[in-house]
This record gives C-alpha cells, sequence and structure tokens, in this order.
C-alpha cells in the first residue's frame, strides 16, 4: 500500500516537473495570477486577510518549488555549498509564512499566541542568520535569503534543455535505425519528423544535428554570487542589523507598544549598520543590490508605529483622495488603497522590524 502510493507521488511529481519545463511563461503568468488575487481579496470579507496571507504565502511557494525545477532542469552550476543553500530555502519559507502563523496564531490563542509566535520566528531567523554570517562567512545577508530566479535570463538555457531531452530520443531512435529527419523527394530538404519534435513552446527552426552543436558551445549559468569576504567593521555592522528585529522586541517589552523608544532604535540600527558598511564599491553586484534596498527601506519608516498613527497616517489618506479626486482614472487603484491601508499598515508595519 505504502509502495504503491509513493509510486503514484512520484509519478505525479514527475508529471508536474515536465509541465513546468517545458510551459514556463504559463507558470510565471499563473504565478503572477495567484499574487495578484491575494491582494485583491485583502479587506473583501471577514477573515479575508488571513485567506489572503495564504494565498500569498502559497503562490511564493510554488515560485520557490518552480524555481528549483528550472534550476535543475538548466544545470545551473551552484557556487555556494548545500548545508548553506538548505538554510537560505528555510529562512526564505520561513520568511514567507511569518505573517501568516503570526496571524494565525492570533486567531487561536489571541494576542498571547501572536506574541509567542513573533518571538519564536525572530528569533529562529536571528540564530540561522548569524550562523551564515559568522560560520559560513555569508557575507550580507539578501532580502529574502533566497531571492527568485531571474526567468528572463535562463529561458533561453531552458530551452536548450528541453530540445536536449528530445535531442537524446532521436539518438535513441536512430540507434534503432528509425532517423528522427527525412528528406524530401522533390526537393532535396532535410525536415525533421513530427514525433520528434520538441514542445510548441521551444520549437526552433533548426535540425536535431545543428541544435546539438549549439547546445554542446552553451555554458553553464552560475547560480548563486560568492559573497564578499567582509572586515571587521561591516561584520558588526551586519550582525547589528541582524539582531535589529531582536532588540526591537525587547524594546516594545521594555517601554511599551506605544512607546517612541522601540521606533527610534530600530530606525538607529539600520542608519548606523548603514554607516558602517560605507561606500559598496567593492561589493558584488548582488550586495550593492541589497545595500540600496535597505536604503530605500528606511522611507517605509513613515509607515510604522507611532509614526504613522500619530503623523503620517492622515496625511498619506488625505494626499491619496486629492490625487483620486483630481486626477482621473486613478481613483481606480488609490480608493482602494486608502481603504485598505490602514488594515495593511496593522498587519505588516505595526510591527515591523526587518
Amino acid at each position: 500500500m505504502a509502495s504503491a502510493a509513493s509510486d503514484f507521488v512520484r509519478e505525479v511529481w514527475e508529471r508536474y516537473q515536465k509541465i513546468v519545463r517545458e510551459n514556463p511563461e504559463t507558470v510565471s503568468q499563473l504565478e503572477s495570477t495567484f499574487k495578484v488575487v491575494s491582494y485583491v481579496i485583502a479587506g473583501r470579507f471577514e477573515d479575508s486577510q488571513v485567506l489572503s496571507e495564504l494565498v500569498y504565502l502559497a503562490s511564493n511557494l510554488l515560485i520557490l518549488l518552480n524555481d528549483t525545477i528550472f534550476r535543475q532542469t538548466a544545470k545551473v552550476l551552484k557556487n555556494i555549498s548545500v548545508p548553506v543553500e538548505r538554510w537560505k530555502r528555510f529562512l526564505t519559507v520561513l520568511q514567507y509564512a511569518e505573517v501568516f502563523l503570526e496571524m494565525a496564531a492570533q486567531r487561536a490563542w489571541g494576542e498571547t499566541g501572536r506574541w509567542f509566535i513573533i518571538l519564536v520566528v525572530q528569533l529562529t531567523k536571528t540564530v540561522i542568520r548569524m550562523m551564515l554570517l559568522w560560520k559560513h562567512k555569508g557575507g550580507f545577508q539578501t532580502n529574502p535569503p533566497q531571492p527568485p530566479l531571474d526567468r528572463d535570463q535562463l529561458l533561453p538555457k531552458l530551452k536548450r534543455s528541453v530540445s536536449k531531452e528530445l535531442l537524446d530520443l532521436e539518438e535513441n531512435l536512430d540507434g534503432e535505425n528509425e532517423s528522427p529527419t527525412f528528406t524530401l523527394k522533390s526537393s532535396g530538404k532535410v525536415m525533421r519528423r513530427l514525433s520528434t519534435s520538441p514542445p510548441i513552446n521551444f520549437r526552433t527552426w533548426k535540425l536535431p544535428s545543428e541544435e546539438k552543436s549549439s547546445y554542446s558551445k552553451n555554458k553553464k549559468l552560475p547560480y548563486g554570487i560568492s559573497p564578499t569576504s567582509l572586515s571587521k567593521q561591516r561584520l558588526y555592522a551586519e550582525t547589528f542589523y541582524i539582531i535589529k528585529p531582536l532588540l526591537h522586541l525587547c524594546s516594545m517589552r521594555l517601554f511599551g507598544i506605544e512607546s517612541w523608544k522601540p521606533y527610534l532604535l530600530s530606525g538607529f540600527a539600520d542608519v548606523s549598520s548603514l554607516c558602517m558598511i560605507g561606500d559598496p564599491q567593492d561589493l558584488n553586484q548582488e550586495e550593492k543590490q541589497e545595500i540600496k534596498k535597505r536604503t530605500y527601506m528606511l522611507l517605509l519608516y513613515l509607515l510604522k508605529s507611532p509614526m504613522y498613527d500619530r503623523h503620517t497616517k492622515v496625511k498619506i489618506l488625505s494626499t491619496l483622495q486629492f490625487i483620486s479626486d483630481h486626477v482621473p482614472l486613478t481613483g481606480l487603484i488609490l480608493r482602494p488603497l486608502a481603504q485598505y491601508l490602514p488594515a495593511w499598515q496593522k498587519v505588516y508595519f505595526y510591527l515591523w522590524s526587518t
């Protein structure tokens, strides 16, 4: 019984992999649709925030799964060790799931359960990130730890990989004295047989011999850029950034949720970390993008309590209302945004510290 179930699961998994490999554009469109649905249903009905977050989590996990299939299909070279890759994948899943876990805990066990989940999640993330930084020399931690795959860059490689599978099939047929091509009698033109044609998404005008030559010249794409070796000052800066969520939670426990002290401490940790990092010109491209992203993320402090509750809430909502009233068509987007902003702020920014 167990063997039959295992065989069934394996067969379903192989079929799913085949569908994903042969239809990358369609898969990407479905993933985007899932994310749009998660935004649309937020605030529409009771418990919609929980359902919205669950759909958003499912879409991110689907992207993560499909990216893994694409990397395996394209035989992408890895520049990171297996343990580091596994820890980063676990961190990524935990980061995608943390808001849903927080909301589910609040529904099940109230505020006590919510705070317990927040503490456990942040403590787990901090320990793993410190281990990656100090033990595995992981450099600056990206957000998310395992970013989505650049499929536009990988798509040509995917097409060649799928074509290579067809070429292997053609070689087997050729070994059985059945050629994958035939010659037209009237014109002498060589054509590929329909039975050995690749999926319609990946078809080209090349003959199997030409595709095989093109494939053999193809180089593997790297996955994961080797981190820059950090100086002691930058190590301390990244450590300060990693422990910031725990500092924020502890200060909220000491001074209260509505106090300015946790807010200012969190902002001080972010700004100090960026200042200690200094000029990022010697970092690799991925790390430069992360530092730039952290700089832009400072603007989100306008949406964080108590700044939002006491100062920016009225200004932001009145600005959105003014634009939607005076600029044609913007109301279709800005009015729903203004309607859902308070709920989103409470979910994503009220205790935001990462």
